[in-house]
C-alpha cells in the first residue's frame, strides 16, 4: 500500500492518531488508507470476523469524517497478528502512523509491544502520536504558545540523523512550517577535536565544533529552505533531555532509529526510546 497509513483499532489513542494521519495527508498530498488488523481466529471463524471488523472499520472512518472537512481515505482490513499485518502493508508506504496511550506523571507505561516491535522493524517512517491518560485533578502540561508551525529534528553525525533530518526538511516545506534541526552535544559524545590531542581546549572549542558537525549534516541533508524558516540549535545536554524539551509546543519531533548512543544491542536507540515516551508532540522515527 501507498502513501499514508495509519492503524486503528476503535480505541481513544487510535482515533487521535487518525486525526493526525487525515492532517498529514493533506498536507503532504499523499493517499490515505485507514488499517485495521483482525484478531487471530481460526480458518472456519475467519470470514465472519473479517466482515465484522469491516463494519466497525467502516464506521470508525465515517466518525473521522465528522470531525473534519471533507477527505479521501480508503480502509483495509488485514489478518494479524498485529505487527506483522502493519508492517507488511506499509513496506511501500509514505508513512506508517500509530497512536499510543500514555498515562500522566502517576503510572507512566513505556512503548508498548506492538508499538516498540514496528518501530523498530518499519522500513519507512513511523510516526507515533500519543495519547496522555492524566488522574483525576492533575494539573495539564500546557506547551509553550508557538508563533507558527514547528518540525524539531534531533541530529547528531549518523547516518540515520542526517535521514530524520532529510525528512523533517520536506515535511517543513510542506506544510509551511519552521525546521529547528537540534544537535545537542556533551564533550563525552564528540569526537576529539582536530590536533587537540594532549591537551583539554576551551568550552568554546568544542561548542564551535559542535555547530560544524550540524552545519555539515544540513548541508549532507541537502535543506533548502529559506532563512527565516531554518533555525538550526547548538545545546549542551543529554539528547534525550534536550530533544524532550526542543518538543514542547512543537507539531512533530522526528529522529533516526539509531544514532551514537552505543547501544549496539538494540534496534532502537536509547535516545529514539525515550522520546517516544516522553516527547510533547508526535514523534516521527526513521531508519538510517
Amino acid at each position: 500500500m501507498e502513501g499514508i497509513l495509519v492503524g486503528v483499532n476503535g480505541t481513544v489513542e487510535a482515533d487521535e492518531a487518525l486525526d493526525w494521519a487525515v492532517r498529514e495527508a493533506s498536507s503532504s498530498g499523499h493517499p490515505l488508507t485507514v488499517v485495521r488488523v483482525a484478531p487471530a481466529v481460526d480458518e472456519a471463524r475467519l470470514t465472519g470476523v473479517l466482515e465484522e471488523v469491516r463494519a466497525e472499520t467502516a464506521a470508525i472512518l465515517d466518525r473521522a469524517r465528522e470531525r473534519h472537512e471533507p477527505f479521501d481515505a480508503e480502509y483495509a482490513v488485514l489478518p494479524g497478528p498485529v505487527p506483522d499485518a502493519l508492517l507488511t502493508a506499509s513496506a511501500d508506504a509514505q508513512m506508517l502512523v500509530l497512536g499510543r496511550r500514555r498515562r500522566g506523571r502517576i503510572g507512566r507505561r513505556v512503548l508498548g509491544s506492538v508499538s516498540t516491535t514496528v518501530v523498530e522493524n518499519a522500513q519507512v517512517p513511523v510516526t507515533v502520536v500519543r495519547h496522555i491518560d492524566r488522574p483525576t485533578g492533575e494539573p495539564l502540561d500546557v506547551p509553550p504558545p508557538s508563533d507558527g508551525p514547528r518540525v524539531v529534528v534531533g541530529v547528531d553525525t549518523s547516518t540515520p540523523s542526517v535521514a530524520a533530518l532529510r525528512h523533517a526538511a520536506e515535511v517543513a516545506a510542506h506544510s509551511g512550517a519552521l525546521l529547528e534541526p537540534v544537535f545537542a552535544w556533551q564533550i563525552t559524545t564528540l569526537a576529539p577535536l582536530p590536533g587537540s590531542w594532549g591537551w583539554a581546549p576551551p568550552i568554546d572549542d568544542y561548542e564551535n565544533f559542535a555547530r560544524e558537525c550540524l552545519d555539515a549534516a544540513i548541508s549532507a541533508a541537502e535543506v533548502d529552505l529559506p532563512a527565516g524558516r531554518l533555525r538550526p540549535r547548538v545545546v549542551h545536554g543529554q539528547a534525550a533531555k534536550v530533544l524532550i524539551e526542543a518538543s514542547q509546543g512543537a507539531d512533530r519531533l522526528v529522529v533516526g532509529a539509531r544514532g551514537l548512543g552505543g547501544f549496539d544491542r538494540l534496534l532502537l536507540g536509547s535516545t529514539s526510546r525515550q522520546v517516544l515516551d516522553f516527547a510533547g508532540c508526535p514523534v516521527t522515527v526513521l531508519r538510517g
